[in-house]
Formats: C-alpha cells, structure tokens, sequence
C-alpha cells in the first residue's frame, strides 16, 4: 500500500504536455518582444550614429563651401601691352566689369569642381594602363574680353581698336588662371592619392573621404573625428570610403541640381549666392526663352516643371539609411538611360554655344567656338536630353525620359525607398 502511494506521488510530482507548451509559447513570445525592442534599439543607434556622422561631414562640407566667397583667385590680367608702330606707346586695356565678375564666377565654379569634387573626372582623368592622370584645368582656354582704344586716332586695323559702344570691335586676351597650369595644391594632393584600381562604383563617398582626408577642423584633420568603424572599402578598389551606421557608404554629391528637397532647404527663387553680380549669361539675354535643343540659358527644375534663374546650391551628404538604396541618380542619365559615370563638366560636348541666342549682347568679340563653362546646372546636357521634359512631378512627363540629372529620383522608385534617407539637408531643419 505504501509503494502505490509513492508511486502515485512521482507520477503527480510532473508537467503535462499541455503545460510544457505553453511555457514555451510564453517563453517564445517573451523572447520576441526583447528581439523587437533590441532591434528597434540598435536601429535607433544607428540611425543616431549615422546623423552624428553626415553632421561632422556636413560641417567640413559647409565651411569649405562658403569659403569661396571671400576666396582669393589667383587670376593674372596682363594690363598693357606694346603696340608695334606707335613710337614708346603703352596700351592700357579695360577689362570689362561684367567680364571680370564672368571670370571670377567660372573660376570659383571650376575651383569648387576641382577641390569638391563628387566623381573622378573632377580632378584627374584615367588614361592607358589604368593610370590616373591631370584632370582638365581652365587656365587660359576662355581669353576675356577687353575694350581698347584707336591709340593714334587713324582708324587702321594694324592696331586694336574699338570703344565701349563698339562691342563687335572687343578682343579676346589670354589670361592664366594658375601658374604653369597647375592646379591648386590640395587637387595635386587627391591626385597621388587615387589608386590604379580605382572603381567609379561609389566614387561620389571616395572623393568625400578624399575631401576630409585634406581638409581640417579646429586645427586638426577633419577625417580624424570619423571613428576608424565607420571608414571602409565596401567595393575593395583600394579607396575608402565613409560609412553609415549600417555600413553603407555615405554619398556626396556637389551640385545636386535634380535633387527634390522634401525638407525645403532649397530654395530655388533664392539667386546664386556666388553670383553677386548676375553674370551668368543667363541674365545676358533681355527674355530667356523656354529650354531647347539650341538655347540652354535657362536653368531647369525638373521636380517643379519650372525654368528660369540659376538658383542657390547647397551640397547635399546623403545615407541611404537601413535599406541601403540611395533612390536617386548620382551620375548624370542621358535619354537612353545610360548612367554617365565619367561624366566631365569640362567635356567640349557640354560647353557654352558662342552665339546671341545663348550669350545675348556678350557674344560680339568671342569668335565661334564653344566657351569652356562651368555650369552646376548642366543647361547644356538638357538641352541635349529631352529639354522639354521639365516636370517629373506631374505624373504626366515622368516616364517620357530615362534622362536624370544628379540628386534626381530614380524611375520606377517608390517614395518608402527615400523615406528611411538620412541626408544633411535633413539634419538642417532639426538643427
């Protein structure tokens, strides 16, 4: 009797099947919830530690630009010259005052192309056996315009001649923009820093690293406040690059001139803040006309469906967040769709037209070939690519064209593929 007692007792004394399961299930559904809440967590630090990021980036990126407002230009205007046949005379030339502002504009442009630049071709050019060579300089290749005068009074054409209300009668003189041609230390330094391997997969975040890798920040190298975790070679071209806080690498692009800014930081009625004097040819012309095949003058906001004025740029620092999809074009896309990574604003293809449609009353004097022009709003490319299509907004025009120009979204993306970006533009308004 007393043994089936015992026994009865050991059998009591266990779980059930029953009990087991729901043990487990309660276990299980426990174990999810902390899984979740680490998980929102570590999603939350790395999107803080990616903002903290593009903010130390974005305030290099900030502080170089502005500096090219109060930038010394190393420009050199020879003055006078001697004329042949008039007896110990000096020709004092007047370098026009809309012309010297021209100049200085397209010099500050082609500086900030060289020394921020977003792709390779900015500041160095591969040629044969995988060799990166000099990037194109400007230099003397648009002679400025001068006015002069008939020094001796007998109207010959041995001499220059002309006047200020004879704009046929302006010559064009050759001016050096950087001695020997050479270009500005820091663009020599990116220069010997490129590796033969070199890949233009993610050169937009190679030539960011390359850009704090010179640049400094309260006396010390601004690529030093990066921690050493969040630099990297994700393609393995033998160039860093600076990653989020998912290890992606974080996209720079200069002139983001198709970029629809969600965040209203760009405002485009604001007039180029480097262009203080309305020089670009834009304001040459009395009534722009629309965008064409031939006329490039005005400056167009594919996202609004509106052209006008060139507006005020700001660089834009972007992380495609926890997806790792950009959702945006960062090479130039022409109207067959074909990503132009090699893309050179220097390229003959996309300089200025020397005519009257394009240059209004300061075309007299330049002759008929092309005007080497730093342009960020790449007038000449939409010309060349569906002009037109200056609305992707719309719905309507948004499939007529696979063109995109740099910043633009990309076709065929939804809007939740942008919405989990991180850019500085963002962190701006926060701030």
């Amino acid at each position: 009797m007393i043994l089936n007692e015992q026994s009865s007792k050991q059998s009591n004394a266990g779980f059930t099947l029953v009990e087991i399961m729901v043990v487990m299930v309660v276990i299980g559904i426990m174990g999810s919830m902390v899984l979740a809440a680490v998980q929102g967590v570590t999603a939350s630090a790395r999107a803080s530690r990616t903002r903290t990021i593009i903010g130390m980036v974005d305030s290099v990126i900030q502080e170089k630009y502005e500096s090219y407002k109060y930038r010394s230009l190393p420009v050199e205007i020879p003055t006078t010259d001697y004329l042949a046949g008039v007896t110990g005379s000096t020709l004092s030339f007047e370098v026009m005052g809309t012309e010297a502002a021209r100049v200085r504009l397209n010099m500050i442009r082609d500086l900030q192309r060289m020394e921020m630049p977003d792709r390779y071709s900015d500041f160095t050019r591969q040629v044969s056996g995988g060799v990166w060579g000099p990037a194109a300089v400007y230099g003397s290749a648009n002679p400025v315009m001068i006015d002069t005068a008939d020094i001796d009074g007998d109207g010959d054409t041995e001499e220059i001649i002309g006047t200020r209300q004879e704009p046929s009668s302006r010559r064009a003189f050759s001016m050096s923009w950087f001695k020997s041609g050479a270009p500005p230390s820091v663009v020599q330094a990116y220069q010997t820093r490129v590796t033969a391997t070199a890949t233009e997969e993610f050169q937009s975040a190679e030539c960011l690293y390359l850009i704090l890798a010179t640049s400094y920040s309260a006396g010390t190298p601004a690529i030093d406040a990066i921690p050493t975790s969040n630099i990297g070679d994700v393609d393995g071209d033998g160039m860093f690059e600076i990653l989020d806080g998912w290890g992606y690498p974080i996209g720079f692009i200069r002139w983001p001139v198709g970029y629809d800014d969600p965040d209203g930081v760009l405002d485009l009625n604001s007039p180029d803040e480097f262009d203080l004097f309305k020089s670009d040819f834009y304001y040459s012309v009395q009534t722009p006309p629309a965008p064409s095949s031939t006329v490039v003058l005005p400056a167009v906001n594919v996202n609004g469906g509106a052209y006008g004025a060139p507006w005020a740029m700001r660089p834009l620092v972007i992380s495609p967040g926890e997806d790792g999809e950009y959702g945006i074009a960062f090479d130039p896309i022409n109207s067959s769709g074909a990503a132009l990574q090699a893309y050179d604003y220097t390229a003959s293809a996309w300089a200025w037209p020397k005519n009257v449609a394009n240059m209004g009353a300061e075309f007299e004097g330049r002759g008929t070939s092309t005007y080497t022009w730093v342009d960020p709003y790449m007038r000449r490319f939409i010309a060349a690519n569906n002009p037109g299509v200056i609305n992707r907004s719309s719905g309507t025009y948004a499939a007529d064209t696979e063109r995109r120009l740099p910043g633009e979204e990309l076709t065929g993306r939804a809007n939740d593929v942008l919405a989990d970006n991180i850019t500085n533009f963002s962190l701006q308004v926060t701030q």
